[in-house]
């Protein structure tokens, strides 16, 4: 590759990252509804974050969930979880965006992986809050309220993302349009 191709490469990712980012920011700042706990918000930014993470893989997946709902804290009166959202949203779209890019092309695999990547990103954010907010309270008895909520968004994000991955694979794939950042 020349210098030229390798700049045009990188200036298209950049900009691709910024679309994601923007993305899982609209969908959790504009599609949320306020939880009754001071750390539960349940919000549509899941469904962006897991689709990105498995059509575009582990780096797309964690930059967009880490930044993009991170950026919704710090532009909301949320600001104080921004770190902690960080961390937990780009170790969620980490892992999704790997484990969905190891299934191969095998539909049975494919399906395997990516539930287990549902699974495990649902431990690391219901956990990750979990833990957050009882260190921010002092206690773990008030933050299990906010589980349910933090579950819920994970099914929800599964529910419609996967589908949509799906989907969007399917349509790339037809297109000859890489996927894999």
């Amino acid at each position: 590759m020349d210098n030229t191709t390798t700049n045009q490469s990188k200036i298209k990712n950049l900009a691709l990252y910024g679309l994601f980012i923007a993305l899982v920011y609209v969908a959790t700042r504009f599609i949320n509804i306020p939880g009754p706990t001071s750390g539960g918000l349940f919000h549509l930014g899941n469904v962006m974050a897991f689709t990105i993470a498995i059509v575009f893989g582990k780096k797309a997946g964690a930059i967009s969930g880490a930044f993009g709902m991170a950026l919704f804290d710090v532009t909301s009166s949320y600001f104080i979880w921004a770190p902690f959202t960080f961390i937990i949203r780009f170790t969620m779209g980490y892992i999704m965006g790997y484990l969905s890019h190891k299934a191969g092309s095998s539909k049975s695999k494919v399906i395997m992986f990516n539930s287990l990547g549902i699974i495990i990103a649902t431990i690391i954010m219901v956990g990750g809050y979990y833990l957050t907010e009882a260190a921010m309270l002092g206690n773990f008895i008030a933050p299990i309220q906010s589980i349910w909520g933090n579950f819920m968004q994970c099914v929800v994000g599964a529910v419609i993302g996967l589908p949509l991955a799906y989907y969007l694979q399917g349509a790339f794939t037809r297109r000859n349009i890489i996927t894999n950042l």
